[in-house]
């Protein structure tokens, strides 16, 4: 992940003004009467008095603004800090997320999901992040197929609906829910799953525990009555520190904070508010700190009675030793002399704190610096050393080193990168170095530009971080990925050339099946008309079950034949008016069934494109089926339907007869599967099956629709191809 700082605006230099007393004009002494004096004496002792006291509001605003700046800086920074370690942790999760996609990806380009394989890709992939509590994928219609929480169904989670409806989702953090099993907070991430004809697939989700994000929070110093959080544009909390004490209450709760929606609505990614809008009633001056990257924000509170009550204890020590002062000038003079100690400790202080802040910046893990207007080098943490070999001060002597360790096929990435990064918030960039030693380093480098005031540009900020071992990962996980790819088609080509061979042994053994079935048949009419005079009753009963069960057997054996025709048969693609297949076949079921009552619906259907002596065998399934499955003793009314869906044509057939359980749907296209008891309706199981597979071979699929004594509806969809060839 990319190191990133906010711009900076620095401070105005805070200056004390003084105006300088007059002194007044000197009175002859003869002039001076004890009246007079005294009212001299009052009128010095006032002008002294109101020279004190002007010190003491100046002192006091000065140190108010102090302390207020002090507390807005240290929530910057502690936001800006939150910031980035979140930024990170969510980066991990989502670079897991498409992991997890591109490895279903190329599973569905083998149209063939190995459900184990997936399954420990999936395990492999939570066990690396523990802040993952389950990771797992749905199908289209929302159930949970692979990975944690197998068989449940999620179709009415937000972030399936926002994934299925929006293509562009992308990543989608949803807000804060309560897992009752497991009896925690999770925020859910996800991002959609495409199928090879780009139609939504269902999502991959990672269900991310809160305490984990609430993990980082209690490191950071925000006071006692301090407050840190990570909240949406919407102002809904996600995570926060300290936890309230009624947690359901204020997880995914939306806060009505003016001062922060109009932050958001400004459109900055930072800034600073005061307000006591919160959870707990309590005023505090908020930072507010966008995530690189994603649509949160790290929030930081401290407590303005908190941070101010040092403030307000040294006015009101200040105010009454001025009190004092007033009395006689030394102790005025005294008091003076104090109150300046005293901005001088809380000047101590500042140096102190700022102290912190240049540790905070020196020590951290990224190789950190600042470059100014002009080139030169205005900071750079020691950590430099560490990721590059040169020290802090190599690289404050000689600036142009920064380019000069760059890898030289990689320099012109960071001249593309640098181009108007002094103007404009861009993203990162990924290069290598070379360090000292000669070992060639993974940087992943990102600045941001600072602005002082009115808008003065001092240069940009930049982080710097070595990625070698991520990269070396993702060049493993290829190479492994490339070599399961070539197992896979190997095993895919074996499979394909053991089918073959049993499809051959199958018909092969279906056509050798035909001679002593027709013997049998044959032999059996024959004893039937030529012996009956020597049987019984019970002998040409069991004959005559012979030849219906012989014949019945040589039917199956042509259907299964029909069947393998069907598989091996060379696709001839062309235009297929489908209205007038229909209307052809309507008229030789007509005749096929002269004393069934058959009452054919039609309206207008696009046309396919495809192999017509397929389609047309498909079709004359599905109408045989389902005048075979309508009342014998009333009208059967049949339907054909069709629509253009864009990518897809669907058709339809309807039947308003005995229907069927949608439990034992998937049997329905199976060969020699039946829904119901054999016997009960003529035919061998094979016509659905046989629709089936000329469907798939044009790249389609088939489905069905029914209930008990209320009809079926059998769909097929075929892909929606231009007709010119």
């Amino acid at each position: 992940m990319n190191g990133e700082c906010e711009p900076v605006k620095p401070s105005a230099q805070q200056e004390s003004r003084h105006d300088a007393l007059d002194d007044a004009t000197p009175v002859p002494a003869t002039a001076l009467s004890s009246g007079s004096f005294n009212r001299w004496m009052v009128l010095g002792v006032t002008l002294i008095n109101l020279f004190v006291f002007g010190l003491l509001a100046s002192s006091l605003s000065q140190s108010y603004r102090q302390f207020d700046e002090r507390a807005e800086v240290t929530a910057h920074t502690l936001a800006q800090m939150l910031a980035q370690d979140i930024g990170r942790e969510f980066e991990k999760i989502d670079v897991t997320l498409l992991s997890a996609t591109d490895e279903i990806a190329r599973h569905f380009g083998h149209d063939r999901i190995n459900k184990s394989e997936l399954n420990a890709f999936l395990r492999k992939l939570q066990a690396r992040l523990p802040e993952i509590v389950s990771l797992g994928t749905t199908d289209a219609s929302g159930v949970v197929i692979y990975g944690s929480n197998a068989q449940q169904d999620y179709s009415h989670r937000e972030y399936f609906i926002r994934q299925r409806d929006n293509p562009e989702s992308g990543l989608v953090i949803s807000k804060p829910e309560f897992v009752r099993g497991d009896k925690r907070w999770i925020v859910p991430f996800s991002r959609a799953i495409r199928l090879p004809d780009g139609s939504f697939g269902g999502v991959i989700y990672a269900h991310v525990a809160l305490e984990q994000l609430s993990n980082l929070f209690p490191t950071l110093d925000v006071g006692r009555r301090g407050s840190v959080s990570l909240r949406d544009s919407q102002m809904t909390i996600f995570a926060r520190y300290p936890i309230p004490k009624d947690v359901d209450k204020f997880f995914g709760r939306v806060l009505d904070v003016p001062e922060f929606h109009a932050l958001i609505q400004s459109g900055r990614p930072y800034g600073a508010y005061i307000s006591d809008h919160t959870v707990d009633h309590v005023e505090r001056r908020f930072a507010v700190h966008r995530l690189p990257n994603y649509p949160l924000y790290a929030v930081v509170g401290r407590a303005t009675d908190e941070y101010m009550a040092p403030w307000k204890d040294q006015a009101l020590r200040t105010s009454g030793a001025v009190a004092l002062f007033s009395l006689t000038t030394l102790i005025s003079s005294w008091l003076i002399y104090r109150n300046r100690r005293r901005q001088l400790a809380a000047t101590q202080e500042l140096a102190r704190e700022e102290e912190k802040f240049h540790t905070v910046a020196n020590y951290t893990y990224d190789w950190e610096y600042w470059q100014g207007p002009n080139q030169e080098l205005l900071f750079i943490s020691p950590s430099c050393e560490r990721v590059t070999g040169y020290s802090q001060a190599e690289f404050i002597s000689d600036p142009s080193l920064l380019n000069r360790i760059i890898h030289p096929d990689d320099r012109h990435l960071m001249a593309d990168h640098l181009h108007n990064v002094a103007h404009e918030d861009i993203g990162g960039v990924d290069f290598r170095i070379v360090r000292r030693d000669g070992v060639i380093r993974w940087i992943a480098h990102g600045c941001r530009p600072v602005f002082g005031e009115g808008d003065k540009f001092l240069g940009r900020r930049a982080s710097n971080r070595d990625i070698t071992e991520r990269i070396q990962a993702e060049t493993t996980v290829r190479q492994l990925n490339a070599e399961l790819e070539q197992r896979v088609a190997q095993r895919t080509a074996q499979l394909e050339a053991m089918n073959k061979e049993l499809e051959e042994f199958s018909y092969s053994m279906s056509h050798d099946m035909r001679t002593p079935l027709r013997a049998l048949d044959g032999f059996s009419k024959i004893l039937l008309e030529e012996h009956s005079a020597n049987l019984d009753d019970e002998g040409k009963r069991l004959l005559t079950v012979l030849r219906d069960n012989s014949q019945r057997m040589g039917r199956l054996v042509d259907d299964i034949l029909h069947f393998l025709k069907m598989g091996r048969r060379k696709i001839e693609p062309g235009t297929v008016d489908m209205s007038k297949l229909v209307s052809e076949l309507f008229a030789e079921l007509q005749n096929a069934f002269p004393a069934r009552r058959l009452r054919f619906e039609s309206g207008t259907l696009p046309p396919a494109w495809g192999d017509r002596v397929m389609i047309h065998e498909a079709v004359r399934n599905l109408l045989s089926n389902a005048i075979k499955f309508s009342p014998a003793d009333a009208e059967a009314r049949i339907e054909v339907g069709g629509e253009d869906k864009g990518e897809e044509n669907w058709y339809h057939v309807r039947d308003y007869g005995v229907g069927f359980d949608m439990r034992y749907a998937q049997k329905l296209f199976r060969v020699f599967e039946r829904v119901h008891p054999t016997g009960q309706y003529e035919g061998s199981g094979v016509g659905l099956a046989i629709v089936k597979r000329v469907v798939e071979r044009h790249g389609g699929r088939v489905w069905a629709e029914g209930a008990v004594g209320k009809g079926a509806i059998f769909y097929f969809a075929l892909p929606n191809r231009k007709t010119d060839t």
